[in-house]
């Protein structure tokens, strides 16, 4: 019986494997209408949305609906670090986006509705000195 479940556990590996191996690479580019279209060809796309920084590290993951992003979407930083997620609805940035730093701490929210922002909530300044509280007491401080 132990050998059967070594047996399975290391097929199922091998045809991971395998699948992984034959995963065709899509090349994608964005036209001039806003809509993703496969390179050289007259038709949208419809599949796997991935796209993959200089260096090989994962830079956005999603779903493309004729030629449109649309569901969950996540975007990384360079160093590997979620720097959003939120989701699209017929290629428009739709409901609550997050952001976050290259430390991983969350930095923005904010709701938007058929891709326009409507509410913006920034968590975590650029730098706390340039605050409007470190403004005010800089200047009562210089009185």
């Amino acid at each position: 019986m132990k050998w059967f479940a070594i047996i399975a556990v290391c097929l199922a590996v091998g045809l991971y494997g395998l699948n992984v191996l034959n995963r065709e690479e899509v090349v994608l580019e964005q036209r001039e209408d806003g809509l993703y279209y496969k390179v050289h060809a007259e038709t949208t796309f419809t599949g796997d949305g991935l796209v993959y920084h200089p260096g090989g590290q994962k830079m956005q993951q999603g779903k493309i609906e004729a030629g449109k992003q649309t569901g969950p979407w996540k975007i990384w930083h360079a160093n590997g670090q979620l720097e959003w997620e939120g989701s699209y609805q017929d290629g428009k940035k739709e409901g609550v986006w997050i952001r976050y730093d290259e430390e991983g701490t969350k930095t923005k929210e904010s709701t938007w509705e058929e891709g326009v922002e409507q509410i913006m909530f920034e968590l975590k300044p650029a730098n706390p000195a340039e605050s409007p509280a470190a403004t005010t007491e800089q200047k009562q401080t210089n009185k």
